[in-house]
């Protein structure tokens, strides 16, 4: 599930232009595609999580994979992009409870102390999808129809689909369907999710398709502010059965681990969207190149957060690997800041390994502070927490990269005399780019796609500074404690120990009804 989550985020980038292409659009619509999948994924995973406690993960989980499926139908059927965004939104939906789920449920049966180098595996898949995205859409985008990015997820579906009921046999508070939709906190979670929503779309209309001080942008992001904040009220002082656990924002390291997680979000996101665009816009590559140029990212990044659960399991210490992280990924986002038109092979290549291997190093730790902190029957909470952090940072980080990206392309070409629009319809016009002679005019236009990029990169720069920063306010805490939660394997779903029964070998019976027999 990992894998198919991570891909469906990342495997749109390189097919932009081709969807755009086919089925029209301007270049705020096209990033929509894109950002409508990552908000609701972002805004629905803490009410979707509350909701596991009350019917359980497995049955959440199959409705979220239920979703997911839907939504990709309905991404292939679309016949123009108001469809293709609303089949993406339906997506979003229904990976925010695959993706958070998935980590609930490692945290529900896995100890503690053994989650960082077992939650490598779960790591494993999410960084295949991640970065095999860009090329696998590539390699659809200039081969067959771009429906295929859809077609893709129907037989992982399917097969999660028939899986889930059998494979995840899970404890879950037993309690009648009325009852549970009576506990379950809807004020709460509609404002908390709408209020996210809003502030979200604010950010994406800011600086492209309105002004930022404009009452377009400004009221979306003030009432969902205000929304947000009636929730935290609401939460704290009046629900009965809360939804946000206000406990978990009482510690010092618990709260910068999130805002880190937003901050990485939204600058490993941010990259893994904008560089393969500048590979296909600024150097001229073909989309399944573009995605093949991400590979140094992959050959890093995989290992580097494999070698960091290890050793962090090994010495009970996660700060040394979130330090040099950061300062490794604040390194790499301001070489970013110079690619140009001329930027020779080594030196992009060499940024990218730095950037996936600082990557790595965060990425494993920063998942397991919370869980170290928090109490054992508040783990899960933790965990839907700060994947809520790290997932509302990369829908911010594509959604403000498209903003600023587009504010700095305008400004480049008005400068040099061109046309600002070029800048708003920046994925059709790469069609036009592509056949335009060499000369003056074809150089001015790359200059301003390379500034618009470079705009970008500072903002993703002064953030991966200000995150190695905050990295030292992170308190140690020990791994190795009692995490035992609410929802455990079943007894009689463990894998029974054999026994001899006259020439054959069977399951022995002493789990049976879910009590052992002796």
């Amino acid at each position: 599930m990992s894998l198919v989550i991570a891909l469906e985020a990342n495997i749109i980038v390189t097919a932009l232009s081709a969807i755009v292409q086919d089925i029209g659009g301007n270049s705020n619509q096209a990033f929509w595609i894109g950002t409508s999948y990552l908000v609701t994924c972002a805004a629905c995973m803490p009410f979707t999580s509350s909701a596991s406690d009350v019917f359980g993960r497995p049955r959440i989980l199959f409705l979220s994979t239920f979703l997911f499926t839907v939504g990709t139908g309905v991404c292939c059927l679309s016949g123009n992009i108001g469809v293709l965004i609303a089949g993406r939104t339906i997506q979003g939906i229904g990976s925010g409870g695959m993706y958070v789920l998935t980590l609930v449920i490692f945290t529900d049966i896995v100890p503690l102390p053994q989650r960082p180098r077992l939650y490598g595996i779960i790591q494993m898949a999410w960084a295949i999808g991640s970065l095999s995205g860009p090329i696998i859409g590539g390699a659809i985008a200039e081969n067959t129809t771009w429906r295929w990015i859809f077609y893709l997820n129907f037989p992982i579906c399917g097969y999660c689909l028939i899986v889930i009921p059998v494979l995840l046999p899970l404890r879950a508070p037993v309690v009648g369907f009325r009852q549970g939709l009576a506990r379950i906190d809807w004020i709460g979670g509609i404002i908390f999710t709408f209020s996210v929503i809003a502030i979200l779309i604010g950010i994406s209309w800011g600086g492209n398709r309105f002004p930022w001080v404009g009452p377009q942008t400004l009221l979306p992001i003030i009432l969902g502010t205000l929304g947000i904040t009636f929730t935290v009220y609401f939460e704290w002082k009046v629900s009965a059965c809360p939804f946000l656990k206000v406990v978990l924002f009482s510690n010092r390291t618990s709260i910068v681990t999130y805002i880190l997680g937003l901050l990485q979000g939204l600058i490993l996101y941010g990259q893994l969207y904008y560089v393969p665009l500048f590979f296909i816009s600024v150097k001229g590559y073909s989309p399944l190149v573009a995605g093949t140029s991400m590979l140094p990212v992959s050959a890093c990044l995989l290992p580097g957060s494999i070698i960091s659960g290890i050793l962090v399991t090994r010495y009970n210490a996660y700060r040394w690997s979130i330090w040099l992280g950061w300062s490794l990924t604040a390194i790499a986002s301001g070489l970013l800041i110079y690619w140009s038109v001329e930027t020779p092979t080594y030196l992009w290549v060499i940024t990218l390994i730095v950037g996936g291997l600082g990557h790595g190093l965060v990425l494993n730790a920063q998942t397991f502070v919370t869980g170290a902190v928090a109490a054992a029957h508040h783990s899960g909470h933790a965990a839907t927490m700060y994947l809520f952090f790290r997932m509302l940072g990369t829908a911010i980080g594509v959604n403000l990269g498209s903003s600023v990206y587009q504010s700095f392309m305008a400004s480049q070409l008005r400068e040099k005399g061109l046309p600002e629009s070029i800048a708003f319809h920046s994925e059709e016009y790469l069609t036009t780019l592509k056949n335009l002679p060499d000369g003056e005019y074809r150089s001015s236009v790359l200059v301003s796609y390379a500034s618009g990029f470079k705009g970008v990169h500072l903002i993703f720069t002064s953030l991966a500074g200000m995150a190695f920063l905050l990295s030292f306010l992170v308190g140690h805490y020990d791994l190795n404690k009692n995490s035992e939660g609410d929802h455990q394997l079943q007894p009689q779903q463990l894998a029974p120990p054999m026994s001899r029964d006259g020439d054959s070998w069977v399951g022995s019976s002493m789990y049976a009804n879910g009590t052992r027999q002796d």
